[in-house]
């Protein structure tokens, strides 16, 4: 498996010939990354900023789009979705945003999209068990540094992706890491990693330039 943070609050996540992306910005967003092409788009928020399957489809690939709560499967991945709440953008919303378990490559996924508050709902939390690798927001409208780290200390999933979102997300993601005890922590350009490389982590984190 091979992870991107290709722009904004987008991840591209490839296992073989299958690429998922993760809340692509739309092309009205302010937030850019450049256009590329996918078998699934997963939207965990209808905001423009996460909002965007356009920007995940490129010539004649028209990926599967995937925008809210369910259980869904799309070639060798399964998905469900779990309605949470978000106050992104100012707007609190009990149902406004998606947190996302996947299996794919043998790795299980976990993406908080926009997520805000760490008192998850009871059917999210019954499913938390053996996550491989979570997608963490930290910032503006989203987890705040203490809520991000008390929530994975809870999860205890075996790789720590955390992206900064909103003015704020930089400050926030440096505070985050010390809550880890990870300020020493370097970005880098992609995490290529095994499902058996997975297991062998304990809550590492990764930084994704």
């Amino acid at each position: 498996m091979i992870i991107q943070r290709v722009g904004g609050y987008c991840f591209k996540i490839s296992a073989g010939p299958t690429t998922v992306a993760i809340n692509p910005p739309a092309a009205k967003s302010s937030l850019k990354v450049n256009k590329f092409g996918s078998d699934l788009v997963v939207i965990s928020l209808r905001h423009q900023d996460f909002d965007g399957a356009e920007t995940a489809t490129h010539g004649d690939k028209e990926p599967f789009v995937i925008t809210g709560p369910g259980a869904y499967e799309v070639g060798d991945i399964t998905i469900t979705g779990f309605a949470t709440e978000t106050s992104y953008d100012g707007d609190l919303a009990p149902v406004g945003n998606t947190v996302y378990i996947f299996d794919m490559d043998g790795i299980r996924v976990m993406a908080l999209g926009a997520l805000s508050s760490g008192k998850l709902p009871q059917d999210l939390r019954e499913e938390l068990d053996g996550i491989g690798i979570a997608l963490v927001p930290v910032g503006d409208g989203v987890l705040d540094p203490k809520a991000a780290h008390d929530l994975m200390v809870s999860i205890e999933p075996k790789i720590i992706i955390p992206y900064g979102v909103g003015k704020g997300g930089d400050q926030a993601i440096a505070s985050f890491l010390k809550a880890e005890g990870e300020s020493g922590v370097k970005p880098e350009e992609k995490l290529t990693v095994r499902a058996k490389e997975v297991q062998e982590k304990d809550g590492d984190v990764v930084l994704l330039n």
